[in-house]
């Protein structure tokens, strides 16, 4: 009788311990469940700001969406990119870093680490997650982009365009990527093929949209094709787009004078000097077209 009360007991005992095991495992995933549909929504939230440049907001919504539940990928990287607009970019590499430990093997998460690492002097870390996205992926130009910008960064310029070119080949509207092989092109000594990069980068644009920075470059590469009508209408226009800088209207007023034109540069001087008194290269090219200075001898000025 013993042996059988001892046994009843024993099976009782076992039949409690599972069902509080079972109602235990029930209420753990009922709570993880509650935190993550309380970091969606809370990201919801902070998305919602972001696309309001509500920076602030999305940041603590983020955060709280973090604090739910830590292990949500998407937060991790939406919070560092709350971060990085707000100016904490130590921060941002903290939690984009947590998103990369999180699923080391998703390639965009890798690249957009390496592209906030490279913004911060970090080469040699972003040149290591660029390699790591290419060989997750050898098809995702944000891959390949990234790795020239650091061989860019590196004073490896061949290298550089090699990897832009080849992210272009995945993407070939990328704005930003092109008017950068443009500028590695003109760096390289061929302006002939930045303008080929320049007018596929133009064609992209609207009519009267287009960037001060690519008219900018357009007219120095036309400048360097001894072009300097063109030059002239390039950086005119470029001239026009935002507020206007007085390197380029330095520019402006050398194509000008390179197209026969000494006095339209004259006045394009006296612009740039109205906007910073103190540059000198146009102080000296408008003395030499005031016959007060040598021509070509930039640092001595007749008095």
């Amino acid at each position: 009788m013993f042996d059988i009360r001892r046994s009843l007991w024993v099976t009782l005992a076992c039949v409690g311990y599972i069902a509080l095991s079972g109602c235990l495992t029930i209420r753990k995933q009922k709570l993880e469940a509650d935190s993550i549909a309380t970091c969606r929504e809370l990201s919801r939230d902070g998305v919602t700001a972001m696309e309001m440049g509500e920076w602030g907001r999305a940041q603590s919504k983020l955060e709280e969406a973090v604090d739910a539940s830590p292990t949500d990928l998407d937060a991790r990287r939406q919070l560092a990119e709350a971060l990085w607009q707000n100016h904490s970019r130590r921060d941002a590499v903290v939690q984009m870093e947590a998103a990369v430990r999180l699923d080391p093997r998703h390639a965009p998460t890798l690249v957009r680490s390496g592209e906030m690492m490279l913004a911060v002097g970090a080469i040699e870390k972003a040149q290591q997650r660029s390699e790591e996205a290419i060989s997750l992926d050898g098809n995702l130009a944000g891959a390949w982009a990234l790795r020239g910008r650091v061989f860019r960064q590196q004073g490896e310029p061949q290298r550089a365009l090699a990897d832009m070119q080849q992210a272009l080949r995945f993407s070939p509207h990328l704005t930003d990527l092109l008017l950068e092989v443009a500028q590695v092109q003109y760096e390289l000594g061929r302006p002939q093929r930045s303008l080929t990069t320049l007018h596929q980068l133009l064609d992209i644009y609207p009519p009267g949209e287009e960037p001060q920075q690519v008219l900018w470059l357009e007219g120095l590469a036309y400048g360097s094709l001894e072009r300097h009508l063109d030059a002239v209408e390039s950086l005119h226009a470029a001239s026009l787009r935002g507020r206007p800088q007085a390197d380029l209207l330095y520019q402006l007023a050398r194509a000008e004078q390179e197209a026969g034109n000494p006095s339209a540069a004259a006045g394009t001087l006296q612009e740039a000097l109205a906007l910073d008194t103190g540059h000198r290269a146009s102080q000296v090219m408008l003395a030499e077209l005031r016959g007060l200075a040598a021509p070509g001898n930039s640092g001595v000025i007749r008095r």
